[in-house]
């Protein structure tokens, strides 16, 4: 798969933490060159799934993503241009969800996990896979971007940073019927995606990029009220 091949590249360059990694939403210092090639290679896999799945009859395994958007798209050019743009990814697998990942982490290393595991497409095994091992590195090394690129809540960063390597696989195989599209419930989102799509001019593309920064910081501060609520 193409993708894990750049995923390999991208996360075979060493890192080292930067002043930048401490600030919460600056997108311009966290998200570098080599985070952006990486989002960019994960979010246009996630859209050759989609349509894969929707020329199948099969896109409502992955919730919340209406065909209109896949629809509007025109080619890999404009998916390519949309995707350059955006800061975050375009799906989700429940990153701001704690404590299923802390509960799916632990399951993972169980010895009769194996026997456990349920069943899925392999292509969106593939694909998680792929997503979380670009999401392990984000959390090993730049924490604050993990949060800003997956709306991930600072314990699913911890979780997923402590993911041993050989957990992957088995991790990636119990999560991946979680994936969904991200701000799925939000259709002023995907209406403004199928827009871009069509026609991915600056303008387009960077109210699309306003508007899912918009969500994503109202729905972590509503998460963080409600953390407060129960403590």
């Amino acid at each position: 798969m193409q993708l894990r091949e750049k995923c390999d590249e991208w996360l075979a360059v060493p890192r080292a933490r930067t002043a930048a990694d401490n600030a919460d939403w600056s997108e311009r210092g966290l998200l570098d060159g080599l985070t952006r090639r990486a989002l960019v290679s994960v979010n246009l896999a996630f859209l050759d799934l989609a349509a894969e799945l929707a020329e199948e009859g099969r896109l409502k395994q992955i919730p919340g993503l209406p065909p209109r958007a896949l629809n509007s798209l025109i080619g890999l050019e404009a998916a390519s241009k949309l995707c350059e743009r955006l800061p975050f990814a375009l799906f989700d697998l429940r990153f701001a969800d704690s404590a299923f990942w802390a509960a799916e982490t632990v399951a993972a290393s169980s010895a009769q996990d194996a026997f456990a595991l349920p069943a899925a497409d392999e292509r969106i095994v593939e694909f998680t896979r792929a997503a979380i091992m670009v999401a392990w590195h984000l959390a090993q090394t730049r924490a604050s971007c993990a949060r800003l690129v997956f709306g991930a809540s600072p314990a699913t960063v911890a979780a997923i940073a402590a993911i041993p390597v050989a957990s992957v696989e088995r991790v990636a195989r119990r999560v991946c019927l979680a994936l969904s599209a991200r701000f799925g419930t939000r259709a002023r989102f995907w209406l403004q995606f199928e827009g871009c799509a069509a026609q991915p001019n600056e303008r387009s593309v960077e109210l699309l990029r306003q508007l899912g920064l918009q969500i994503q910081g109202a729905d972590m501060a509503r998460g963080q009220a409600l953390q407060r609520r129960f403590l």
